[in-house]
């Protein structure tokens, strides 16, 4: 679920893909048991997102806390969560008794002219993130837990029709879950604040950097910054500057926490140019200042090192 990151897009994006990924390419798509990955971060998958892919993470069973795109979540297996590009997520999985997959799918591969034929596939399941209960559902499960082993079994295997195999086996599992969701009631209101909304957390990945006013934003959604404000609180409880300050001090808690780098020079590279109002910024939206926060990370660090030792 933690893949290989993405340096150019900073510490919160990860990709398993080149810039330009293309059919051909190995990593074109990727599924792993969560087991073995998420052992490796002591079960706790950490914020991050992948700008350029989707993820379907299968729990089969086992209880999982997770954040999604600010939305706090205590579910219990058997369900899917959907994760479209660049929706912010996090998982803490239950330590030694979680099992199931993670699928993640380049979205060129999703925009191929045979997958997108679905509009029920694009336009209702993969356009925003939700999760999907299947307790007591036991004929969709056979059918996930065959689909999802198939799939696993057909990416360990080097065979002669690999990639159009994968893409067919996906490709009934996005059907069959759009079908669920159609027929059991549980599919997210795709009305056009959640539209709007989406399309906003694309264009804040893309830009929070440079420090853009709510006007901007609107702008480059053909809209007023009252209608992009209403569909930010209709969806996070939010405001557009709200967003993009979580954005910026999220990004600014993982460069404190994973690199080394000086607290001016991250001011700088998260484009504030008076390091003392970055800190000022900083202790607002967590309560402490910069280093206190890297101190107090790093002592917990090491007091968990011993602790393991």
């Amino acid at each position: 679920m933690l893949l290989a990151p993405h340096t150019m897009a900073g510490i919160s994006t990860y990709t398993l893909y080149k810039e330009e990924p293309s059919f051909s390419d190995p990593e074109f798509f990727h599924i792993e048991d969560i087991k073995s990955r998420a052992r490796l971060f002591n079960w706790s998958i950490g914020a991050h997102s992948h700008p350029k892919m989707y993820q379907l993470v299968y729990v089969r069973s086992g209880r999982v806390q997770s954040r999604i795109d600010g939305g706090g979540y205590d579910t219990e297996g058997p369900c899917i969560f959907i994760i479209p590009p660049s929706v912010v997520h996090e998982f803490e999985f239950e330590r030694d008794t979680t099992l199931g997959y993670v699928i993640t799918v380049s979205r060129v591969l999703l925009a191929d002219d045979q997958l997108s034929r679905s509009p029920v596939v694009h336009d209702e399941l993969l356009s925003s993130a939700q999760t999907i209960q299947l307790e007591g559902l036991t004929q969709d499960l056979q059918f996930f837990d065959q689909i999802i082993e198939q799939l696993a079994s057909e990416y360990q295997r080097n065979e002669l029709g690999k990639q159009q195999l994968f893409e067919y086996l996906l490709f009934a599992l996005l059907i069959k879950l759009a079908r669920h969701l159609q027929l059991n009631g549980g599919q997210r209101s795709y009305d056009h604040y959640a539209k709007r909304y989406q399309l906003l957390s694309e264009l804040i990945e893309k830009y929070y950097r440079q420090h853009n006013t709510c006007q901007f934003y609107a702008a480059e959604l053909c809209t007023t910054t009252i209608g992009l404000n209403r569909a930010c609180k209709a969806m996070s409880g939010k405001s557009v500057g709200d967003l993009i300050q979580d954005r910026l001090a999220l990004e600014a808690q993982r460069m404190l926490i994973y690199s080394s780098a000086p607290i001016s020079l991250i001011a700088y590279e998260l484009g504030f140019s008076d390091p003392a109002y970055f800190s000022r910024f900083f202790k607002r939206r967590t309560g402490d200042a910069p280093s206190i926060f890297r101190e107090h990370r790093e002592h917990r660090e090491h007091r968990e090192h011993r602790e393991q030792d």
